[in-house]
This record gives C-alpha cells, structure tokens and sequence, in this order.
C-alpha cells in the first residue's frame, strides 16, 4: 500500500472553523478513500494554543488539542495522525520512520514547515489553494512561503501559467489540481430544495495585493457590487458571515435585502455546517476579488459540497467554467444581471437542478477520482 503524509491546519483555527477543517479532511480521507496509508501531520506554535474563550494558555488544556483529538477520534487516524507543538510530540519517531517509508508529502497551502520530516517522504508537494495570492505574497512582497523545500507544485487555480491567466509564477511550475468532497459525508438529505440560497462567507478576509499595478483584493468589493441585487428577484439570499455587527455593510445589505447571520453557531460541531448548506435551496456566493481579477480558474471546496449534497450552486466565475459544466446544477455569472439570470433559471425547475448538482459531485469531484487525476497530473498513478 504507499504510503502518504499530509500537512493540514485543522488544530490551528479550533474554534467555529468547520470549513477551514473539511479543506483538508477532504484530502486526508480522499487519499485513504483512494487506498493510500494516510499519516496526518500538523505544527502549532505553543504560543498560538488558546483555550475555549480565544485566550493563550498552556499547550495541554488547548481547544487546539482538543480539537485535534476530537477529529482524529471521530475519522479513525488515532494511529496516523500526529500534532507536534514547538516540533515536539511523543510519536516523532514512529511518524519518522512512517514518513521515511512514503512516496509523498502532500503539503496542504504548505502549512507544515517542519524540515527534517518535510524531508523524509521521497517527494514534497506543495498544494496551492489561494492561487494568484499565492504567488503573488512570493513574488512581490518577498513571503517565505517554503517553497525550496518542495519538489512539485499544484494548484486548484488550473489557469495559472495559461494565456489570459494574471497572476505570476513566482519561479514555479504550477500544475492543475481539483477539488475533492468526500460523497460519504456529505449525501443529500432531502429531494426538496429549501427556500433560500445561502453561503458562508470571511467577508474580508487578508489584506489586498498588488500585482502589475493592479489591486487583488476579497470577496467584500465582489458582495459590493451586488448589494442590490435582493431588488431585482423574489429569491431569498442569506450570507453566513463574520461581519460585526456594527460594520457599516451590515446596515447597507440589510437595507437591500440581504439577510446575514451569524456563521459561528454553524461551525460548531462540523455537522451544523453541512446541515446549514442542506437545508438550503442551493449556494450563491461571489468568488474573492483576486480570484476573479486574475481568472486563475479557482473553484471553492464549499461549493463542492454544496453540490454533494444535492444543492445546486451559483457560483461567480474565476474561469472555472472552463474545467466544470455549468448552465444546470452548476451555474455562472458575472454580473448583477447574469446573477438575476441564473436564480431565475434554477427557479424554473429547482428539482431538476438538485439532481444534477449531485451528479456533477460524483462526477467532477468526488475525493477518490480527484485523488486519482492528482495522480495522473504528477505521473504517479
């Protein structure tokens, strides 16, 4: 059986961050799903373990650790998964000896940096799942982001290095990549769409970048430009969102139309998050400003669930069109007037567009076959 160890960042984000920790389970159990002996690896900083309330304490009464124990114990990988603090845990040496036998090291937006056991697996892959921010934080403002310690580079923005692609390389070959969701987890519990198009969203997430006297920024200048777009059609849109509520866009979306919630509560436990999304009539959501200025073909790993579970998504286009179909289950748009067009035309038959989200899950983005055309992708199949 080969042999694999992936860097995730779940005990890193502890608290309501159910979407941050199915980015990498779905890798994690996708690999293992595919036949491969999966060892999950992760570092945190003692100085960044906080407790319950978001306050620093001792490294052994975590939400960090109690965290990461939970995960591990619910998915199985009590013997295949390890958290190192300060690059100490007690079974460094049984993950050495695990990582010295692998094939990969499948390091997940190269979250792990611990070099000796980076260094172990026979090849290092570094997985890319901000692209064109990416390249850019390395290219421009000079980020460390430990690429000398990684032999191949993937990346789900499948347009980078690819003519009408704007984001730079940073030196580096990036080869495509898709977005896994384990069908397993994530089945539609009901053949009846609900009432109202949700999403869950960081409303501003990092800072701006500039790139060839550009600005690459988040998905708040995208919501922007669709803050009246409630006026324009009877469908209902809800944001899950971290937004205070004290933040002059709550009052201005409120006013048009749109209804925000509090995301927290519906990160705690995982399957609130995926309950929230079933519940939903589909997924609207607008794709982060960079991700769209640079059209590096970026698809988000919540749509993918969205779309398992038999929910269908609307989806601001990164050029991902060119790698998903679209038009039913799965649509684009552009603009306000294209947004309008494409609730309208899930409205016609919202049935028949559930079921073809499904289908395009199983068919596109199922964790084993992406695993498998990563594979292919690398020439290790």
């Amino acid at each position: 059986m080969p042999r694999i160890v992936i860097g995730v960042g779940i005990a890193s984000y502890p608290l309501h961050a159910a979407g941050n920790t199915w980015a990498f389970l779905q890798w994690v159990l996708g690999f293992r799903a595919a036949g491969w002996d999966v060892w999950m690896v992760e570092d945190v900083p003692s100085a960044k373990c906080i407790d319950a309330a978001g306050k620093n304490c001792a490294p052994s009464l975590s939400a960090n650790l109690t965290y990461w124990n939970d995960i591990v114990t619910e998915f199985g990988l009590q013997d295949r998964a390890t958290l190192l603090v300060d690059g100490r845990a007690p079974e460094l040496d049984e993950l050495m000896r695990f990582a010295r036998d692998a094939d990969l090291f499948f390091n997940i937006s190269g979250h792990f940096r611990q070099d000796d056991v980076l260094a172990a697996p026979r090849q290092r892959v570094y997985v890319d799942l901000d692209p064109a921010f990416t390249q850019i934080w390395a290219e421009v403002y000079k980020v460390d982001m430990h690429f000398h310690a990684h032999d191949i580079f993937v990346s789900i923005g499948r347009h980078l290095g690819q003519p009408g692609c704007h984001a730079p390389l940073a030196g580096r070959t990036w080869l495509p990549l898709g977005v896994p969701v384990m069908l397993d987890y994530f089945t539609p519990q009901s053949p009846e769409p609900g009432q109202v198009w949700t999403t869950f969203t960081h409303w501003y997430g990092y800072p701006q970048v500039e790139y060839d006297g550009e600005w690459y920024g988040n998905k708040s200048e995208e919501f922007a430009r669709l803050v009246d777009l409630p006026r324009r059609t009877k469908e209902k849109l809800e944001i899950a969102t971290d937004l205070h509520p004290e933040d002059k866009a709550v009052q201005q979306f409120l006013a048009s139309g749109w209804n925000l919630i509090d995301a927290r509560p519906l990160n705690s436990p995982w399957q609130h998050y995926r309950d929230y999304a079933a519940q939903s009539r589909g997924e609207f959501c607008v794709a982060k400003n960079g991700y769209v200025r640079s059209h590096c073909g970026w698809f988000s790993d919540r749509s993918a669930m969205y779309l398992a579970l038999g929910r269908p998504v609307i989806l601001q286009d990164t050029g991902w069109s060119d790698f998903y179909p679209q038009g039913e289950g799965l649509l684009t748009f552009h603009d306000e007037s294209s947004a309008v067009t494409a609730l309208e035309t899930v409205a016609k038959d919202p049935a028949r567009h559930a079921r073809t989200a499904r289908e395009i899950a199983e068919k596109y983005c199922s964790a084993p076959l992406v695993v498998n055309q990563f594979l292919e992708t690398i020439g290790a199949a």
